[in-house]
């Protein structure tokens, strides 16, 4: 009788320099657009500093809680031969994604393998479980190609725990992979 199997995946989006220009260019706009909503009113001799003060408070609010959404993590749990796909939003909201069977897959492989191209057009979407937005075509970045029915690609960076799970329950459709030699130090 086999062991149950279970291995988790992580990855966190990195979004680069955009992202940190997009947040140092937002956080200038909200202090200039703070600046200009309180300094008018008082060069115009009008007294509305508890409306503009509660509209300061109400953009700090609100840039808090746009900058934090622009964290995000991507999560692959394998259980025996169920694939659950979530994505974490800021630290806090957990959205499901997929969960699908790896017995209905129709191919598991490197996105460097010439099947890749054919599944992609068969796909009606991707979802990409990497760390990158625009993830690199390599042999550590694979694929799965779900069932027939609504048929959606699965992107992720490989972790040599993954591969005997994916050939135990789906072997004729699971590409060779040359797992890593352990060392002795490993072992």
């Amino acid at each position: 009788m086999f062991d149950d199997s279970f291995v988790e995946y992580r990855a966190v989006r990195d979004n680069k320099a955009t992202g940190f220009a997009f947040k140092i260019a937002v956080v200038i706009a909200a202090a200039m657009f703070i600046f200009f909503l309180n300094a008018i009113p008082l060069m115009l001799g009008l007294n509305l500093i508890l409306l503009t003060g509660s509209l300061s408070v109400l953009t700090i609010w609100g840039i808090y809680i746009l900058l934090k959404r622009q964290y995000a993590e991507y999560e692959m749990e394998i259980v025996n031969d169920v694939v659950n796909g979530a994505k974490i939003m800021g630290k806090t909201k957990r959205a499901e994604l997929c969960e699908f069977s790896l017995k209905d897959c129709q191919c598991i492989a490197p996105v460097t393998d010439p099947k890749y191209n054919e599944m992609t057009k068969k796909a009606i979407y991707k979802l990409n479980f990497t760390s990158y937005k625009e993830y690199p075509i390599s042999d550590d970045i694979w694929f799965i190609m779900t069932g027939s029915n609504n048929p959606y690609m699965v992107i992720f960076s490989m972790k040599p725990e993954m591969y005997p799970v994916f050939r135990r329950y789906c072997p004729r459709y699971t590409a060779r992979y040359s797992m890593p030699k352990k060392t002795a130090a490993e072992e």
